[in-house]
């Protein structure tokens, strides 16, 4: 699989800059797997606690973000700094980030729970990678982990509220690994956006970063600026963008059931976002499921068919996006979104009245909403 389509972009958020006080955390997943859908898992003799995930179409226990009924999320984004220069293990043991975040979710209630597991893993832990993590007892934080030790970046220490991370990391190597484009787009984003008072929502999220076409190199956004199309280089959402996850956790005593996980499957200029949840257990929306196993999310199929319209090479061989296209989609899912996200977050102000999720209305709610 070629190193470019491996390349996420991720951040936390501590409740010092959001909106309601609670963490965010988020992911924009570059990936050369293009098919993907969310599922649900109960909790079980050797499930701990039950969770909802991001999942490759192939039916495998690797998850790539997700969210537990302990309100314990994780994520990560692939680091190309990390690993040890004289780090000798082969390949076939390597690119198993899928496969420990799936066990996380089912076993872990915070991130010292976190810590332990990976204390625990068997060396070389066939990892290069910025896990990021957040709990419902206030832990928020980014693990910089190679095969043999990690490094820990707590977000509630962090000055400015946040922390981002695309592929290198901190503790890496000078000068190397990739996404340093794609973390200035998000920081410059981000900055101006709570210097100027900004609070940081799911919804801001979704539209400033997740479909953000700001280019750092060049200081404008060519979509809003009026362009019909732009090289698909150094954008947040690329070409091998798959999907969007945006959990918002919970405050320290609240009902850990009220953490929800924020899912757009597919390309994100083109995809709708939708709230999941753990409490709902299996009765998740069935566009964003899978029936057969083996085969993508109805809202994967369309995101992929709308996907194949908007990008196109120019005879150098160099893929362009047309954002004519994206505008158009963008005005059909837009105002679906913003009932959407009114009328979750006025039952979600409800049931944190009232201390715990009503999975009833949670239901109404799925058999009502509208995919596109």
């Amino acid at each position: 699989m070629p190193v470019e389509a491996l390349c996420c972009t991720t951040a936390i958020f501590s409740g010092k800059v959001t909106a309601d006080g609670r963490p965010i955390i988020w992911k924009n997943r570059d990936t050369g797997f293009l098919d993907n859908r969310v599922e649900y898992v109960p909790a079980s003799d050797s499930v701990k606690y039950s969770f909802i995930y991001l999942s490759n179409s192939a039916d495998t226990p690797e998850a790539w973000s997700g969210v537990n009924s302990a309100g314990f999320s994780i994520m990560n984004s692939v680091s190309y700094n990390i690993r040890k220069e004289a780090d000798t293990t082969p390949e076939s043991k390597m690119d198993r980030e899928g496969i420990l975040m799936y066990r996380a979710l089912a076993c872990c209630e915070t991130i010292q729970d976190f810590e332990k597991m990976l204390d625990s893993l068997e060396k070389p832990m066939g990892l290069e990678t910025n896990f990021g993590v957040i709990d419902a007892c206030g832990g928020a934080a980014y693990y910089e982990v190679n095969n043999y030790t990690w490094i820990k970046y707590d977000v509630n220490e962090a000055p400015q509220g946040y922390l981002i991370r695309s592929n290198y990391s901190f503790s890496g190597r000078d000068g190397q690994g990739k996404g340093y484009v794609r973390y200035d787009n998000a920081s410059i984003n981000i900055t101006g956006y709570i210097a100027q008072g900004g609070r940081i929502t799911p919804c801001w999220v979704m539209d400033n970063l997740s479909r953000s076409f700001y280019q750092s190199h060049y200081g404008y956004n060519p979509l809003k600026e009026g362009y019909n199309a732009f090289i698909d280089k150094d954008f947040i959402p690329r070409h091998s963008t798959s999907a969007v996850t945006i959990v918002q956790g919970v405050k320290p005593g609240e009902d850990k059931s009220l953490a929800v996980m924020w899912c757009a499957l597919g390309y994100p200029p083109v995809s709708q976002i939708i709230p999941l949840m753990v409490s709902s257990g299996d009765y998740i929306p069935a566009d964003m499921k899978s029936a057969a196993k083996d085969s993508r999310s109805a809202a994967c199929t369309r995101a992929g068919e709308r996907r194949s319209e908007i990008f196109f090479k120019n005879p150098d061989g160099e893929t362009y996006v047309d954002l004519i296209d994206v505008r158009r989609y963008l005005t059909q899912i837009k105002p679906l979104e913003d009932k959407i996200f009114d009328r979750f977050n006025q039952m979600h102000d409800y049931w944190r009245e009232k201390g715990t999720v009503d999975t009833r209305q949670l239901k109404e709610f799925y058999e009502a909403v509208e995919i596109r």
